[in-house]
């Protein structure tokens, strides 16, 4: 258990035009080599652990990203055997993370918590015992660190050896105690963000770096060229290029001379030759995604930025000579929670299979600590898009752990009516927008699907019933919710010009969230909450239809008191009641050919917003249309996934934009839900349909006619299971093979299908 006896180096924090340099603190201390011992560390930012001058700290970025003032984190550290004979050193760095924010200014996250980085640090031993209180401070070589932002290193100001044991720190400073007794102290379980792989550049030649435009121009001349990183001059620099998005930091290695200034700047793009960061637009000039390195000039020297992560395919670097730009200057270190893959899809067709791929990456980019938006510019955990990514994301990786902790700062987040920020982690704003809440309630139900975990479910069983009853409080004389945002970032349209009306789809996610609590509630015993979620998602379906539904088509409404212009059926709307179970049975055959009128009105195009396209593909392969969703998902032209592919992403983007035109964000997650449709739909991967048992799978792979063949893997928790067809002219033979406790059943339409061949375990079915 971590102490109240929080330190800070002072008060004064850091600011963009008044930095405040990383502190360090050490404490020596006499040991024996066989004592038993024990460090339990926590911190509101970040933290790196030594021990005698060796880095043990578990991972980058520990112990978390939290709201200091509503929950801290720290880590246990076993350290007996570890010790030295007589003297030993503890030493720790301090980086700003959350509780100093600077890079947050955009989302005044920098005025919520703006404080010194603090931490608490208990150590016990056989022979001797501390906390942080008994340590003692100075600043260190690291002028500038900020999560967003970047770091700035000045290696000829390091104090040689202040982490390890011999040094006089009798000038040292004694820590200024702080007062976090008021939030909640939790030991971190999930997986630590670490190096995963080394990327090597592709291609690297010499190139310049396109001049960089802030969204806020009065903020930009406020700052630019007035804080510590400065602006990086744009040419006589070269460009390396790792050959894929990423997020990640770099690895410099480097023989400079005294006082030599590198200057790195990290870009996801080219534009016209030049690398490129004005889509990543919030920050001033020289402060986005910049590291800074500053030479001691002793041997060859090694730098690996602290304190912060960047998305980038691209590094641009200035201030380095000819002679030592090699492939080994820089190379690329990928980071995110060292989680379990869990399900891999592979079939005939290379664009698919691109797809997927960087579906995944995209996914990978964006799990440090917590579920963020981008790896760039915001690295924000908008909840919003972790509840529409929440299934494929549990389905290809092993999330249970990381939606634990971070649903954790969920649950300290919400306020006393049930309501939570749109982004958490973040300050005391909270809003009524139940397509965004919905977070709290898909990332249990998907971690228990797909893990049979309940303790999520009783963890949050509270704040997601908290949550639901708060939104059913907003109806209105319709009986509907109509609050917040909608099919967010449609197609071709502006963020929030959407076709779908509002009160439709917040309706009908809060009718999917009754489903969800219902099978949550009862596999937990609460059944008399279960079946109060079970009648209000009758009361809200009854609702929907009376006021959206014209037999089979949704409209934008009955009541034209809430019409806007932009609402008319269109494709969203159409999926959702399909997926949510809104039409009756006797529609549902009006209701897809309406859904694929609509598409095929788009040119066999798909036409929605993050609500649409989460659910577009899989609800068109249920009711007998995968050559379809197949088409619109691999055609060439825009707007497909392939016409993503084709013009050179290795990523998601945010939005889609035709050719030509540039989007904000090319590594977004929430647009990837695709990649759950390959291992579902097309190679049959069905896990835990009954909702009661997360080893059994049922098979029910659709035979693209554009495929000769397909595969999937899925990692069950006491199990696997394989699928893998392939067609044989007008035959197709399926073979399944699983291990462990995995059982499956094969669908009635696989079943009843004679051109299908089935083999289970090596034997015909």
């Amino acid at each position: 258990m971590l102490s109240n006896n929080f330190v800070s180096a002072g008060l004064k924090y850091n600011s963009y035009t008044d930095p405040v340099a990383a502190p360090i603190f050490r404490k020596s201390f006499v040991a024996n080599s066989s004592d038993t011992a024990k460090l339990t560390i926590g911190a509101t930012g970040f933290y790196d652990l030594f021990l005698n001058g060796e880095k043990i700290t578990d991972g980058f970025l520990a112990p978390y990203i939290s709201n200091p003032d509503e929950i801290i984190f720290y880590d246990e550290y076993e350290l007996s055997g570890r010790l030295a004979d007589g003297e030993n050193v503890i030493a720790v760095m301090l980086g700003n993370g959350f509780a100093n924010p600077v890079g947050g200014q955009i989302w005044q996250h920098d005025k919520d918590r703006s404080s010194a980085p603090s931490f608490a640090l208990d150590f016990v031993c056989d022979s001797f015992s501390f906390d942080a209180r008994d340590m003692k401070w100075s600043y260190s070589h690291i002028l500038f660190d900020d999560l967003r932002c970047g770091v700035y290193c000045d290696m000829t100001r390091e104090i040689k050896g202040w982490n390890l044991c011999g040094l006089d720190d009798s000038t040292w400073n004694a820590p200024t105690e702080r007062c976090y007794s008021h939030a909640e102290k939790r030991v971190r379980i999930c997986e630590p963000v670490r190096s995963v792989r080394t990327i090597k550049p592709v291609c690297l030649r010499k190139g310049e770096l396109r001049d960089y435009r802030m969204r806020d121009e009065l903020v930009n001349m406020l700052y630019n060229g007035k804080t510590i990183m400065g602006k990086t001059p744009t040419c006589g620099g070269y460009i390396f290029d790792f050959g894929e998005n990423i997020s990640g930091v770099p690895h410099l290695k480097i023989k400079g001379f005294c006082g030599q200034k590198i200057e790195m700047q990290f870009c996801e793009i080219m534009f016209e030759g030049f690398a490129d960061y004005i889509n990543v637009d919030v920050y001033p000039d020289g402060c986005c995604q910049k590291d800074i390195y500053i030479c001691s000039g002793v041997g060859e020297e090694e730098f690996i930025p602290p304190f912060t992560y960047h998305g980038f395919r691209y590094c641009y670097i200035y201030g380095v000579t000819a002679e030592q730009v090699t492939e080994d200057l820089i190379t690329a270190l990928v980071l995110h929670n060292d989680v379990q893959q869990k399900a891999n899809f592979e079939c005939s067709d290379k664009i698919s299979n691109q797809i997927f791929a960087a579906c995944l990456r995209s996914d990978l980019s964006n799990i440090l600590h917590i579920i963020t938006d981008c790896p760039h510019r915001e690295k924000n955990g908008w909840t919003g898009d972790a509840a529409i990514s929440a299934q494929h994301m549990m389905q290809q990786l092993a999330l249970e752990k990381v939606f634990q902790d971070w649903l954790s700062c969920f649950r300290a987040a919400q306020d006393d009516c049930g309501r939570l920020p749109l982004v958490v982690p973040s300050g005391k704003d909270r809003f009524d927008f139940p397509v965004w809440d919905s977070a709290i309630i898909f990332l249990p139900y998907y971690a228990y699907i797909y893990s049979g975990n309940k303790e999520i479910i009783i963890e949050n069983a509270e704040a997601m019933i908290k949550n639901f009853k708060f939104h059913l409080t907003n109806k209105d004389e319709r009986g509907i919710i109509d609050k917040g945002y909608g099919d967010w970032l449609p197609v071709d349209c502006s963020a929030a010009s959407y076709a779908s009306p509002v009160g439709f789809c917040c309706s009908a996610i809060l009718l999917e969230e009754s489903r969800m609590l219902d099978v949550m509630l009862s596999v937990v015993g609460m059944y008399e909450m279960a079946q109060f979620a079970r009648d209000e998602g009758k009361s809200l379906r009854d609702a929907i239809r009376r006021e959206y539904n014209d037999n089979g088509i949704i409209t934008e409404g009955k009541n034209k008191k809430y019409h806007k212009p932009t609402y008319r059926p269109c494709q969203t709307s159409q999926v959702l009641a399909l997926a949510f179970g809104i039409f009756e049975e006797d529609e549902i055959d009006n209701a897809i050919k309406a859904l694929v009128r609509f598409i095929f009105e788009k040119d066999n195009s798909f036409d929605c917003g993050f609500l649409g396209m989460r659910y577009i593909f899989r609800v068109l392969s249920e009711h007998g249309y995968s050559d379809l969703a197949y088409e619109m998902i691999t055609k060439p032209s825009y707007p497909s996934y392939a016409n993503m592919i084709y013009r050179g992403e290795t990523t998601v983007w945010e939005r889609f934009v035709a050719p030509g035109e540039r989007t904000g964000s090319h590594n977004h997650h929430f647009m990837a839900d695709v990649s759950g449709w390959y291992i579902e739909s097309v190679a049959g991967i069905i896990v835990n349909p009954d909702k009661n048992n997360a080893d059994l799978v049922k098979i029910d792979p659709h035979f693209v006619s554009a495929l000769d063949r397909a595969c999937a893997e899925y990692k069950t928790p006491n199990g696997a299971v394989k699928t893998e067809w392939n067609r044989k002219e007008n035959i197709i033979e399926l073979f399944v093979v699983t291990s462990g406790e995995v059982k499956v059943s094969f669908s009635d339409r696989l079943l009843c299908d004679k051109n299908v061949i089935i083999q289970l375990n090596g034997n015909f079915f």
